[in-house]
This record gives structure tokens, C-alpha cells and sequence, in this order.
């Protein structure tokens, strides 16, 4: 009597592809991750993607995404950058490049933030210059290259400084942007708002995005079974059941990216311990350092 084919129906057609690869090649693709198209990502890149069409407007629209560490921010902005990479096209006369990434200054420092927005448009220029000629190089290099949104990631640097030097960073980008006409995306912990509270401009400018909590309820359950989905295990583990999901989110303290890390960690030794499924027991079982924990050792001396 043959053997019954395994039921594979807790898993998307590409991930049962994976399963005729070796244990090897499947813990690499787990360790590896990909994209996960979660509702609220999917929210905010349509929000993104309409700024691409405004119109120039006097006072372009912007936006502010916040969220605890590690809960997706960056992830969201990568993918939108992803989306929309410079256009090399021989067709065009110059290069066309439509979205630009920045990381934020670790102090409010508008010198090191226009080299910043230089090197991410690869333009070479003299780091000994006076702020003002990167920024007129900027402007320039922004009107020629067809620059609509500027993504700025760790805005919350900002209240690194005096309040005199956040007063001068949060003034350059409303002028950045008022006289470039480009959008801007900044993003940042929930100290972000601190970084914008002290001005009303900016607090009425830039539009909130939240990134959401995690706690045991529908929509954990969605995001878990699109993990299930993703995750290359030759038997179900049931991730949304409330006892599996209950034990994911103490672990994980219910950040995404923990909850991510937890998963991929608890499927990849369900692969090498041969259970190939994640219950309740191995993840009890599981090596893991809860993030709060992480906190106390990075603070021990």
C-alpha cells in the first residue's frame, strides 16, 4: 500500500515547489525572508505611490511613519525603493530617479544630511563644501534627475541636538521641500513625534502613519497564517490557533520583526530535528532571548 501524499494545503503553490529542495536550501530560504505583503504594508505604499501623481503643489503632501523598533518601518520604505529604482532607459535623455533613501543624521546636522542625499544619488561632490553648495546641488541634482519623494529613515536623530539645531533641520526640510516640490517620507520611533511636536508646520505637514500593535486577535492570526504560508514545513503547524499564537506573542513580545525571527527560528529547526512542523513544545524548547531581555544585557556593563 502506497503512502498517503502529505496535506500541503497550509502552504502557497511556490512554497510546495520549495519542498523538493534540500534541508540545506530551505533553511537558507527561511534564514533569507522575503517581502511579506501585510495589510498595513500594502496600506502604506498605496499612500506612497499616490505621492508619485500629486500634483506641485505650494505645500507638497508628506507623511510621517512611526512605529516601535523593529516593526516593519524600513522594511516598507526598502520595498518601495525597490519598486521604484532609478530608470536607466536609453530612451531617456538623463537618468530618471523617482524615489531616494536617506538615513537620517545621528545629530540634526544639515551638512552631513545633503552629503547623505548626494551619495544616495551617487553624485560626487566635495565633502569640505559649505552646507549651502550641497544644497544647491542638491536642488539642482533633484529637478534633473525628476526626484518626487525623498525617503528620510530615523527621523527620530532629530532630537539628538540643541533646539536650536532642530529648529535649523526641521526649517531646511519644509525648504527642501517648498522649493523642490518633492514629497517627503520620514520615519522614525514613536520619539519621532517628539521631533515634530515642537513645530506646528511640521506636525500639520506631515500625515501620521502608524505602524500597528500585535496583540491576539484576527489580525495576528492573518499575519501568521501568511507565515505558515511562506514557510517551506512538509506538515501544518497551525500558527493562528490560539495556544500556538498565544506562546508566539509572549516570546516574540509581539513586535513583528521578533515575531518574524521567532518563526523563521522555530522552522528551521523543525527542519533539522525532522518534526517539520512549530507547536507550543518546540518553541518552549527554542534557544531565544526575548527583546526585553536583549535590553537588559545591552544596558549590563
Amino acid at each position: 500500500m502506497s503512502k498517503a501524499a502529505p496535506d500541503l494545503a497550509h502552504l502557497s503553490a511556490a512554497t510546495r515547489e520549495q519542498l523538493l529542495l534540500s534541508d540545506a536550501e530551505r533553511i537558507h530560504i527561511i534564514a533569507a525572508g522575503a517581502w511579506l505583503p501585510l495589510r498595513h504594508a500594502k496600506t502604506a505604499l498605496t499612500k506612497f505611490e499616490e505621492l508619485l501623481t500629486h500634483p506641485k503643489v505650494t505645500r507638497m503632501p508628506c507623511y510621517l511613519l512611526v512605529g516601535p523598533s523593529y516593526s516593519g518601518k524600513t522594511s516598507i520604505l526598502e520595498r518601495f525603493l525597490d519598486l521604484h529604482p532609478p530608470d536607466l532607459s536609453p530612451d531617456q535623455e538623463t537618468t530618471q530617479c523617482p524615489v531616494v533613501m536617506v538615513d537620517a543624521p545621528p545629530q540634526p546636522d544639515l551638512s552631513e544630511f545633503y552629503a547623505g542625499i548626494l551619495d544616495a544619488l551617487m553624485a560626487p561632490y566635495k565633502p569640505t563644501s559649505p552646507k549651502h553648495e550641497k544644497l544647491s546641488q542638491v536642488k539642482r541634482l533633484f529637478r534633473e534627475l525628476g526626484v518626487k519623494i525623498l525617503i528620510i529613515d530615523e527621523i527620530h536623530h532629530l532630537i539628538a541636538g540643541s533646539l536650536n539645531r532642530q529648529r535649523e533641520f526641521r526649517n531646511a526640510l519644509k525648504s527642501l521641500s517648498n522649493m523642490t516640490k518633492v514629497s517627503i517620507v520620514a520615519s522614525g520611533i514613536e520619539e519621532a513625534y517628539n521631533a515634530f511636536a515642537a513645530d506646528s508646520q511640521m506636525s500639520s505637514r506631515f500625515v501620521p502613519i502608524e505602524m500597528p500593535r500585535w496583540s491576539a486577535n484576527g489580525d495576528l492570526g492573518e499575519v501568521l497564517m501568511t507565515l505558515e504560508r511562506r514557510m517551506p514545513l512538509k506538515k501544518p503547524s497551525g500558527l493562528h490557533m490560539p495556544g500556538l499564537m498565544m506562546a508566539i506573542l509572549a516570546r516574540s513580545e509581539g513586535t513583528l520583526g521578533d515575531i518574524c525571527d521567532l518563526i523563521k527560528a522555530a522552522a528551521i529547526e523543525a527542519i533539522r530535528n525532522g518534526t517539520e512542523q512549530i507547536s507550543e513544545q518546540g518553541l518552549s524548547r527554542l534557544d531565544w532571548v526575548p527583546p526585553s531581555k536583549r535590553k537588559m544585557y545591552r544596558r549590563a556593563p
